[in-house]
This record gives C-alpha cells, structure tokens and sequence, in this order.
C-alpha cells in the first residue's frame, strides 16, 4: 500500500510563477525602450547611453566576470567577436541612435517585433533548421505587421526621416539576433555571455566618448537615476527572469510573450512620453503579435518534417 505524499503544494503554482516571471520581462523590456527613447528626447546622446548601460551591467556582473574572465576558455574567437560586437552595437549606438528620428511607440514593432524573422533566417542559413509553413505563416504576418508600420509611413512622410529610425530598429534587432545565434553553442549562459559582452562593451564605450565626447550635465539627477534601473533591468534581471520562463514553460511558450512588447511598448509612449500610437501602428501591433505565435511554435502543430 502506497503511503501518500505529506509535503503540502505550493501555495502558487510553479506554472504560474513563469507566467508571472516572463511577463515581468516583457513590461521590463517595455520599460528599457520607453525610458531609452524619453531620455535620448530629453538630451541624453548615443555615446552617453552606451557608456551608462556598459558601466551599470560590468559592474552588476562583476562577480561572473572575475569567475569565467574577459575570454572564457574553450570560446571560438568568431562567436567572441560576434557576440561582443552584435549585443554591443546592437544597444550602446544603433539602437539609441534610432529614437531620434522615430518615436517609441514604434520601437517595439521594429525590435522585439523583428527578432523572430532575423533568428529564423540565421538559424536556417547557419544552423540549418528546418521551418514549418506553419511558422512560415507567422513570419509572414509578422513582416506584413511591420511593413504596416514602417513601408507606409517612410513612403508618406518621406520627408520627416523616421524611415531612418525604422531602418535603424530593424539593424539594432539584427545585430543583437546575430548574438544569439553565436551563443547558441557558446557553452555560455545568459549571465555569463552578458557578462562578457558588457566587460568588452566598456572600453568601446569609453572611445567613443573619448572621441566624440560625452557630457551627462545636460540631463536631469533623476533622468539618470531612472536610466540606470531600466539599464540594470533590461541587462540583468530580465535575463534571470527569462530564463527562469524557459525552464518552466518551454523556449516556445516563453518566447511568445514576446509578442506582448509592441503592445505594451506603444501604451506605455503614450501615457508617459505623449507619443500616441496611430491606428495603423495598433494594426501592425496586432497582426506582428498574431505572427509571433505564430512563428514561436506556441499555436498548432509542430512539424519537423515539412
């Protein structure tokens, strides 16, 4: 006769702890664009962001750091190089550089909204994955989703130059996928591959402040203050809650909630920043985040022999 279980069950699901956990990554991922694109509108530079996010995430993972050293052992040189220079060009200038010419409300459709479509086409040119046409299908939409944003508008108004920023958006999405696919394989956590990158990204950081000059006297204490959370969110904690996600629901599930950033990212401009979202940039938020869905696996069947 069997004896029953005395421990008690959790008093939360663990199932619904990584709901609450990727959620907390998507309004934290939310937070980082929104705040980026607030203090680059309030003086903040391209050389000022990257320098602050390179400092607050090296000293945050200081400690990984000195444990695995600024080469980890058995690394392959191309991945190291790829790694430093997608994530670190990715968010120290590309991406900063983008709010200048588009608003936030844009970014998460062009970021976030984009990182499916450029981890699909690496991983098939580099890794040879196989896709499904039902992912195929997603992806379609989510292209479709962002040329509803983007095409029309950069052929509209063609004379504001946001089409630049949607250019830049997109690059900045592409760079950072291009990390991704070289740490698969790396032997690196997340963790360890932030740290890594954010050591590298420093003395990047500091040339270029160097050579174009930085000055961080024309932004308020509390600008600053609020920058630094949203940097040490964005490079530390989301990356544990991700994670945690992951183990818990499954890459596919966790990563469909990506598809939540556009959305937030837009309400938030506008309650914040006074960026209201147009209607068509809530349609292309709509049909980019059916896409992801979509494309992440989380919607039908998977089929890895079409």
């Amino acid at each position: 006769m069997s004896v029953p279980s005395c421990e008690a069950p959790p008093i939360i699901p663990r199932r619904w702890l990584a709901v609450a956990a990727v959620l907390f990554t998507v309004a934290i991922w939310a937070n980082f664009l929104v705040t980026a694109g607030g203090v680059i509108g309030a003086g903040f530079g391209v050389v000022e962001l990257g320098f602050l996010r390179a400092a607050v995430c090296t000293a945050a993972l200081s400690p990984v750091l000195w444990r695995i050293g600024l080469y980890p052992k058995g690394l392959e040189f191309w991945r190291f190089l790829v790694m430093v220079l997608g994530a670190s060009i990715s968010f120290m200038f590309v991406m900063p550089m983008a709010f200048r010419y588009a608003p936030a409300a844009d970014s998460g459709v062009f970021a976030p909204g984009m990182m499916p479509l450029w981890v699909a086409a690496l991983s098939w040119m580099f890794l040879g994955e196989r896709i499904n046409r039902l992912r195929l299908v997603g992806f379609a939409l989510i292209a479709t989703g962002v040329l509803a944003v983007g095409g029309w508008e950069a052929i509209s108004n063609a004379g504001d130059g946001a089409w630049r920023g949607y250019i830049l958006f997109a690059s900045s999405s592409l760079f950072f996928s291009c990390f991704a696919i070289a740490q698969r394989g790396s032997g690196l956590t997340a963790l360890e591959a932030t740290a890594m990158i954010s050591a590298w990204s420093l003395p990047i950081a500091a040339i270029a402040a160097l050579a174009w000059g930085a000055d961080f006297t024309t932004v308020s204490v509390e600008a600053i203050a609020w920058t630094v959370i949203a940097q040490f969110s964005s490079g530390v904690v989301a990356i544990v809650t991700f994670a945690y996600a992951i183990n818990r629901l499954g890459a596919s599930k966790a990563a469909a909630f990506i598809a939540l950033t556009p959305a937030v990212v837009a309400l938030a401009s506008d309650l914040f920043l006074g960026e209201p979202a147009r209607p068509l940039t809530w349609i292309g938020i709509a049909v980019v985040s059916i896409g992801v869905l979509i494309a992440s696996g989380a919607v039908g069947r998977r089929d890895a022999t079409t």
